[in-house]
Parts: C-alpha cells; structure tokens; sequence
C-alpha cells in the first residue's frame, strides 16, 4: 500500500505541473506540429509588415513574425548579361584546376547585399569542411580539428592530389566580376591579387540567381519559400533562415504598396525603375 500511495502521489504531482508535462515529457506544447529537422518548403499565402504565413504541402499553416527570423534572405532569377565589375559572384564547383570552378550554379550580390559575403577562395572536402592547408603531397600541415575530415579526401596517412581515385576536389570563391567570357563563362578576381575562371559542369548548363536580404515589402503571395526551424511556439514558428524564391527579376519586381517598402533601400529604387519604364 505504502508503494501504491506513493506512485499515485507522483503521478498527481507529475499532472499537476504543467511545464513538466509540457517541456520534459514531450518538449512542445500538445497539438502542435513536429519540426521538419531538415528544413521545409511551402508557399506564401499571406504577407502583412510584421509576419509571413506560409502553407506547406499538407496544408498546414504556419505564421513567421519577421522578428523571430534570424536571416531572412530572397532569391531572385538573374541573367548574366546583366553583370557588371560591380557585380559580386560566388559559386561553388568542381576544381578544374588553374582556378577554373565547374559549376551548375552561381549566385551574385548587388548595391548595399554586397556585403553579405567577402572575397573568398577556398578548398572544399567532401563533407564541407574548408581545407586549411596546402595541397598536395608532404607539404601538408593539418591541425588536429580537421584531422578527420581532411582524411576522408586524402587518405590517413599519406596525403595524395585530391584528383587520385577519381575524387574531385571543390573550390568556394567569392569575387568581383572582372568580365564575362563565350558560354556562359564568368571571370571574378580574387583576394591576393588573383583571379578565377567560373563555367559550367559537364551538363553544359549555368544558371544564376542574385541574393538580396528579404522584407516584407519584397514579399507576394504565392511565392515559394524554404524555412530551417528552430522552435515551434503556439505564437508561431522560429526559423533560423527563411530563403523565399521569386519569378521574376529584382529589376522587374515592383514593391507591395501595402508592405514597408523603406525596409529595403534597394526596394524605392527598383520599383521606381519599374514604374518609369512601363509609362
């Protein structure tokens, strides 16, 4: 009797303290959704200055507020006959060798989202780890962080060319557009007064996108978006970063004039460019 009493007694406190059954038991507040751990695609269904609603698959809906996103960021198609030397371009491909980047995919950075990334060139492993030693052969320093990860490319022992084995290196490289070659084949200097040549990978197709930080004013309806959360809450959803995917151009989009079109300062001037080319 002594035991039963005292395990109905545990199981009344337990009840009865509702962040217990909350927080330890299922983490969550009941009735919400599970986070999708890998991130999420949906749409957005509705737009206002403060919050983002967007709908997955299933139909769930799930409301942003603009200050729970960490990094809000939009994709937009781009053409590369647009480019200019005050274009920033960063890709990630292939390493052909003499800083020639194979690649399917660039992105590039205009006016004030320039500074979202900084000139770069970079190795990359297998696993996404940046190489931060010189390659190839004994002239190798690896420090002990990496010692996993730079195996897995080069061997655990005797460092080789990263080519041997039929394994393909990667190069990361940010750069300013120093001009554009037949092909598509983009040509962008590099930090050490260096240069690299970006074309594409055995598909013999490129495609471009250009980055801009994200607001509301730069939001419609019915635009496709890519969410990393972190907390769902019965106020809404916490990301980390919401990537939203446009279809038409920075330079033909025109600002929502219900939306905080100020919240961009790329945003009055674009819609501007707009309204006076379609008088």
């Amino acid at each position: 009797m002594a035991m039963l009493a005292a395990s109905l007694a545990s199981a009344a406190a337990s009840a009865q303290n509702p962040g217990l059954t909350i927080d330890s038991v299922v983490g969550r507040p009941r009735g919400l959704p599970d986070l999708p751990p890998e991130g999420a695609w949906g749409e957005v269904i509705n737009v206002t200055s403060r919050w983002i609603v967007i709908q997955n698959h299933s139909g769930q809906q799930f409301p942003i507020a603009l200050d729970d996103v960490r990094e809000f960021l939009i994709r937009w198609p781009a053409r590369f006959d647009e480019l200019n030397q005050q274009s920033v371009v960063e890709a990630v491909g292939q390493d052909a060798g003499s800083n020639v980047v194979r690649t399917s995919h660039l992105d590039v950075f205009e006016g004030e989202d320039r500074d979202l990334v900084s000139p770069t060139y970079n190795s990359i492993l297998p696993n996404n780890m940046v190489v931060t030693t010189l390659d190839p052969g004994f002239n190798r320093f690896m420090n002990a962080w990496d010692y996993a990860g730079q195996n897995m490319l080069y061997g655990w022992a005797y460092p080789v060319p990263s080519n041997t084995n039929g394994i393909p290196s990667r190069l990361h490289v940010v750069g300013n557009v120093l001009g554009l070659l037949q092909g598509p084949v983009v040509r962008i200097g590099l930090p050490g007064n260096n240069f690299a040549t970006i074309g594409p990978d055995a598909s013999g197709q490129m495609t471009i996108s250009q980055i801009t930080r994200g607001t509301s004013a730069l939001t419609r309806k019915g635009d496709y978006a890519f969410l990393m959360p972190i907390q769902i809450t019965p106020r809404g959803v916490i990301v980390s970063q919401l990537v939203v995917y446009k279809k038409v151009t920075y330079r033909q989009f025109r600002a929502n004039p219900n939306a905080n079109a100020n919240a961009n300062p790329n945003a009055n001037e674009n819609a501007n460019g707009n309204r006076n080319g379609n008088r």
